[in-house]
């Protein structure tokens, strides 16, 4: 599968630019972040990272079996591009998880017999993706808007099908998002507790400001979290791990914001946690409770 956005290669990169497109940026900068960008797609799904990542500066971004394996071909100067240009935030994602989406769909592994469908189904996997990870849908059709070709191909539907995919994609992952919060069911027994206004503190590096203040109920996710002294947020779900951090809030009615690398929660006053999502809509997802022990919830 090549020449998956066939406008790619006619974008031509200017100078040492690395993937996020800082100057003079080595390929092992570049391979991790285009790897980071990669597991975020990938994670989003519910599956392991098994893609391998390899810098090719002969295509723009390419989903290939290459021995056997899995992998993904990219030119960082072209994505650099596409990240300062086009699409700071969301642009370069969307063209890694329409590659992605040829290798889970299968596309990789046979010869296909119907390459608009193809590219049809993986750029409704892109606009899905970014959606689960708060795109709005400008910024999720931003990058297909301004690189693809208006003319279809023999291989490549139009640029006004493909975005209409992507925006599918979108839709239908915004609509699972506000099904899964409708649904959630509150713990009357869980009460939350009151929070002050963040106040960075500490570097987070001795025992005491590693010490478990509060913690973190989800009302759909089965993971507990903890907060410690110095703001990092940690999971426990058989392994500890940080997760993400306390961080100022978003405006004066919340008191602060857990921040991780895929989205951003609002925890106002009251302890109650608050996901933005892309339609614009604000839906309370969970709450801040007393400490207590670290054990699955439930048991």
């Amino acid at each position: 599968m090549t020449e998956h956005w066939p406008m790619e290669a006619r974008v031509k990169g200017i100078g040492a630019l690395g993937y996020i497109g800082r100057l003079g940026t080595s390929t092992e900068m570049d391979m991790k972040e285009a790897r980071t960008q990669v597991e975020r797609v990938v994670r989003v799904s519910g599956l392991e990272m098994n893609f391998e990542m390899v810098v090719d500066p002969s295509t723009p971004a390419s989903a290939q079996i290459v021995n056997g394996r899995r992998v993904i071909l990219f030119d960082p100067r072209f994505m650099a591009q596409v990240a300062d240009r086009i699409c700071p935030d969301w642009g370069a994602m969307s063209i890694l998880a329409h590659e992605v989406g040829h290798h889970l769909a299968g596309h990789t592994l046979r010869q296909t017999t119907d390459p608009w469908r193809d590219e049809l189904e993986a750029d409704e996997f892109s606009g899905f993706v970014l959606a689960r990870l708060a795109a709005t849908l400008a910024e999720t059709t931003s990058a297909a808007a301004r690189i693809l070709p208006a003319q279809q191909t023999p291989t490549h539907p139009g640029r006004k099908d493909r975005i209409a995919a992507i925006v599918h994609g979108w839709q239908n992952a915004a609509a699972i998002i506000s099904a899964e919060l409708t649904q959630a069911k509150h713990n009357q027994m869980l009460v939350p507790m009151r929070q002050d206004r963040f106040g960075p503190a500490g570097d987070g590096s001795d025992a005491s400001v590693l010490a478990l203040t509060a913690r973190i109920i989800f009302y759909d996710d089965p993971t507990d979290y903890y907060i410690t002294k110095s703001g990092r947020i940690d999971s426990f779900d058989g392994t500890q791990r940080p997760v993400g951090k306390k961080a100022l809030p978003s405006s004066s009615e919340y008191a602060w914001t857990f921040q991780t690398e895929a989205t951003r929660f609002d925890v106002d006053y009251t302890g109650h946690i608050f996901m933005h999502l892309p339609s614009g809509d604000v839906h309370e997802v969970g709450l801040v409770a007393a400490l207590q022990p670290l054990s699955p919830r439930g048991k």
